[in-house]
């Protein structure tokens, strides 16, 4: 088994000195070298040289050479100027090491810094997630209520598995600066099972036979009908903007409706509740329904505006609703 703790040979610890010390070991050499050839070139150094040679050389012969004074000069200060060089190099590495330190230390703390945003986004995301949910909760808990009023309605007009009532309000929504206005409902009520669920939550002012009621029929007078036959009633439902297959889909297909208007301030035209049957040319006795829902009206109101200021402050996802 080889040994890893045996010490570096001197051959390999110089070969890595040269390897991080290379470009310094170069500037080293490079001053003297490139002195002494030119030192070596010039007559004084020959002369010097001569003077060398000779046996018993007279010193007052050396100290009148100027190259020797050159190249004592040179001896003196080349050491002194090297030293002073290292140290500078050994400074500006240091202040390098601890630059790349000081990085390294920002860099780790804007990653936990990052690291405490994105947490602190998940957690805001999670709250704001958890107050539309509340938020949608509370909706569908005041939908719930006023479903449970239009049963009470439902019971008194003795409303059978074939009809059903729900009860719809003119809202503005603003979409990219595109102000649209809808008929959101805000409560139903039948008691057929398959007839009280809500697959939409809005409809186009202007569209079906709920839009159709709220803008053209005359309030509280009038009882629309469409056909028996489905070829007609596919016809008559796309004539009133619906898709056919859209109608087709309808959980209820009702042929009979009496769209009773509530009206605020003077006949302003606030919402519908919509009486609808399954039943050809249903006759829904307006006179009983009138009286029965104008003496309830201002709680049908009071719905209606409760719903919506909850509405207001919720963010509407159909999907999710």
């Amino acid at each position: 088994m080889i040994d890893n703790n045996e010490p570096d040979s001197l051959i390999v610890r110089l070969v890595k000195w040269l390897e991080v010390n290379l470009f310094d070991f170069f500037k080293f050499i490079e001053a003297p070298v490139l002195f002494i050839v030119g030192l070596t070139l010039t007559s004084s150094m020959q002369s010097l040289q001569k003077i060398i040679r000779q046996e018993n050389i007279p010193l007052s012969t050396i100290l009148y050479n100027k190259s020797f004074y050159v190249l004592l000069a040179f001896i003196t200060l080349y050491p002194i100027l090297t030293c002073r060089h290292i140290k500078k190099r050994n400074s500006e590495k240091l202040k390098l090491k601890e630059l790349d330190h000081d990085n390294n230390n920002l860099n780790s703390k804007l990653k936990e810094k990052n690291i405490i945003i994105n947490e602190v986004k998940e957690y805001l995301n999670e709250a704001q997630e958890a107050i539309s949910d509340l938020k949608i909760e509370h909706l569908a808990d005041a939908r719930n209520i006023t479903s449970r009023f239009l049963a009470f309605i439902s019971s008194n007009l003795k409303f059978t598995v074939n009809e059903r009532i729900s009860l719809y309000m003119h809202v503005e929504v603003d979409n990219n600066d595109n102000e649209q206005e809808f008929l959101h409902i805000f409560g139903r009520h039948s008691d057929n099972i398959e007839f009280k669920k809500i697959n939409r939550l809005r409809f186009q002012k202007d569209q079906g036979v709920i839009g159709k009621a709220f803008i053209d029929v005359e309030i509280n007078s009038q009882t629309i009908y469409l056909s028996g036959d489905d070829s007609e009633y596919l016809a008559q439902t796309k004539e009133l903007g619906i898709n056919k297959e859209v109608t087709r889909n309808f959980n209820m297909k009702s042929r009979s409706f009496y769209p009773y208007i509530i009206t605020e301030n003077l006949g302003t035209r606030i919402g519908v509740l919509l009486c609808e049957s399954t039943t050809v040319d249903k006759d829904f006795n307006l006179e009983e329904v009138n009286n029965f829902l104008e003496s309830h009206e201002g709680i049908l109101i009071e719905l209606l505006k409760y719903n919506h200021s909850i509405l207001k402050k919720t963010i509407v996802n159909e999907d999710k609703l």
